[in-house]
This record gives C-alpha cells, sequence and structure tokens, in this order.
C-alpha cells in the first residue's frame, strides 16, 4: 500500500485522464498509508519506529477516503473503484482492530 512516486516517463506519453487516474491512485494509496502508519501497521517514515496506534487521528483519514468516494461516485474507472474500495476496506479492518485491541487495555 506504499505511495510511490508517479513514472514521469511513461506519464509523459499519457493523455490527461491517465495523468488524473495516476494522481487519483497516489492520492488515496497515500491518504490509506498515512492511516495504517497512524493505527501502527507500518512504521513511520520519519522515524523507521512503529507508532502507538491513534485511531482518532487515523480516521481522520479513512473519513477522507469516505468522502472521496462519495463525492467522485459515477466519476471513476472500474481499477480507481477497486481500489478505493480495497483500501477502504483494508484500512477500516486495521481500524477496528486498534479500537478492539485499545479497548481491551482499558
Amino acid at each position: 500500500m506504499s505511495s510511490s512516486p508517479l513514472d514521469e516517463q511513461s506519464l509523459s506519453q499519457a493523455d490527461l485522464r491517465e495523468i488524473h487516474a495516476a494522481l487519483f491512485a497516489q492520492l488515496i494509496t497515500s491518504h490509506a498509508h498515512s492511516a495504517m502508519i497512524l493505527l501502527g501497521r507500518y512504521p513511520d517514515p520519519s522515524t523507521g519506529q512503529t507508532r502507538i496506534p491513534d485511531p482518532e487521528e487515523a480516521k481522520i483519514y479513512i473519513d477522507q477516503l469516505e468522502m472521496l468516494q462519495a463525492k467522485t461516485r459515477g466519476n471513476l474507472g472500474p481499477d480507481e473503484i477497486a481500489l478505493l474500495e480495497r483500501l477502504l476496506r483494508t484500512t477500516g479492518s486495521a481500524l477496528v482492530q486498534a479500537i478492539d485491541a485499545a479497548g481491551g487495555q482499558s
């Protein structure tokens, strides 16, 4: 789920629709990756350390993904829809697990 830089060489030959699709994928993947860092699933790139889960902060990124899904409904291609749905399932599941784990520690 890591967000990798766009391949500028291949995008130089792409039309605007393909460029927008690549940028959209990069945006939503970046949001999901940030959520997973905040949920303690991926190491923080600035420290290399796994963070203590912060479900409230992570939920902001997940909520933004849900907002993008709602606002772009009817305007995405099948690959974009599938990616967004997969990222929402993955981050949503990780959020539930983090909340459950935090509840068990109280």
